[in-house]
């Protein structure tokens, strides 16, 4: 009997011990905690962060928009803090001109006539004929640093 009221007597301790705890703040809200019931019930009328700085700067009291909305979120809403998401950059496929670099698209000639295509002029006797090649395809020129690719070294 002596081992279940030693459970019992632990487990009533332990119970006072829960309801007694009061979670440890930030330093950095020290100012911000003498006004936490006020915050909470400007917080519940509609008001915004920046009229709550405003309202605690009448009485000398200087904190950011910031740092009210921080403390709104983990000390009164008890939240954990949010980390900024990482926007991840499309990657644009090789063959896709940047958009700076893009041609206009051609739109309707503003002459009434029409241009005839030059005529190729007959070839010369004694030069050389070279065959017309199309022109080189390359990637388009990159901006920016240049890491080289370790397995190429």
């Amino acid at each position: 009997m002596s081992q279940s009221t030693d459970i019992a007597a632990q487990t009533a301790r332990f119970s006072e011990a829960v309801r007694a705890f009061t979670p440890v703040c930030a330093s950095r809200y020290a100012r911000l905690l003498p006004f936490k019931d006020g915050i909470v019930e400007l917080r519940q009328k509609g008001a915004s962060y920046r009229l709550i700085r405003e309202l605690l700067a009448t009485i000398s009291v200087a904190v950011a928009v910031d740092t009210i909305g921080n403390f709104v979120r983990e000390v009164i809403e008890q939240r954990p803090p949010s980390r900024p998401s990482r926007q991840r950059r499309a990657v644009r496929a090789l063959s896709d001109p940047p958009l700076s670099r893009a041609l206009p698209t051609p739109s309707k000639p503003q002459f009434p006539f029409t241009v005839a295509p030059p005529v190729p002029s007959a070839p010369v006797e004694g030069a050389a004929v070279t065959p017309s090649t199309p022109p080189p395809t390359e990637r388009p020129r990159r901006r920016g640093a240049h890491i080289a690719d370790p397995a190429n070294l």
